[in-house]
């Protein structure tokens, strides 16, 4: 895992290194990622990768953190990525699943999840983390969500269907499919999937998977991290689901950066965003913390 710079290659010598622009990241140590495949629940082969902490050694369970990419058409890749990163340096396993819908690995794939965002992309999910705790690698009193945009979307997902989840974190999701159509900048990306919620036909989607109907059923404490300049999911998604934890008594926090829109720019927001992030894992998930006792 490199920091991103630029290359030359002509396709006979080796690929040469022509920028410098983030050799500051060598005076770091960084986690380096284990990549793999393994089997989703109906036999789809999934590839992901996985950070250990540097001083884990190979009998302990590690908390885990399942990060959850944006998109859904985008990817993981070999770069640096500094959530992971830093939960990685702060003692946690951190496991990055490129799930059906994700781009890199051909067009049916990427229309694997089409209509069916929660079904067998979270399911894909479940599965990696099931085969990482099968593995011994992960506590399974220990296991933790979190993503921005759909990743924000997935984790909200989670919590409505499965307690496995102690800690989750929501950056910029979409709880309800219906209003974010309505508020968005860019709909057609969701037409694409669901086609258009003012169709009686098309409308049972849309509803069917979004979290809000069954935020009933979440346990699991929650930050909601969002800017409130976002156009792409605004912040009326994050409020919906704030308004829906408290109601039901669950453990949550949301945060509102001024000025932000759906890519962080200011520095001091970035700087706090991973504090808070860091601190709501740690708080739920460290050895002793009422959700692992």
């Amino acid at each position: 895992m490199t920091p991103q710079e630029l290359w030359l290659w002509d396709q006979k010598s080796s690929p040469k290194q022509i920028s410098h622009l983030n050799d500051s990241w060598k005076q770091y140590s960084l986690s380096v990622p284990e990549f793999y495949k393994y089997k989703s629940f109906d036999g789809l082969e999934i590839e992901a990768s996985l950070l250990k902490p540097p001083a884990s050694d190979s009998k302990s369970k590690l908390p885990l953190i399942a990060l959850i990419h944006g998109g859904p058409t985008g990817a993981w890749q070999d770069s640096i990525e500094t959530w992971g990163q830093l939960l990685a340096a702060r003692g946690y396993a951190v496991f990055y699943p490129n799930i059906r819908g994700s781009s890199g690995y051909g067009q049916k794939f990427i229309e694997k999840n089409r209509g069916d965002w929660g079904g067998g992309d979270y399911r894909d999910v479940v599965a990696g983390v099931k085969d990482l705790v099968d593995r011994g690698i992960a506590d399974p009193r220990r296991l933790g969500i979190g993503g921005w945009s759909y990743g924000g979307y997935m984790s909200e997902w989670a919590i409505t269907q499965t307690d496995m989840f102690k800690a989750a974190v929501s950056g910029a999701g979409l709880s309800n499919l219906i209003s974010e159509y309505g508020t968005e900048q860019g709909p057609s990306y969701d037409e694409w999937f669901y086609g258009l919620p003012y169709e009686p036909e098309k409308v049972t989607g849309f509803l069917n998977s979004s979290p809000f109907i069954h935020l009933k059923n979440v346990k699991t404490p929650t930050l909601i991290l969002q800017g409130d300049a976002d156009p792409v999911d605004p912040p009326g998604q994050s409020q919906e689901l704030y308004r829906g934890l408290k109601r039901y008594g669950v453990e949550t926090e949301l945060v509102l950066y001024p000025r932000e829109p759906h890519g962080f720019h200011e520095e001091k927001h970035l700087l706090d965003r991973l504090n808070r992030i860091l601190a709501w894992y740690d708080k739920h998930l460290k050895e002793g913390s009422p959700t692992t006792k």
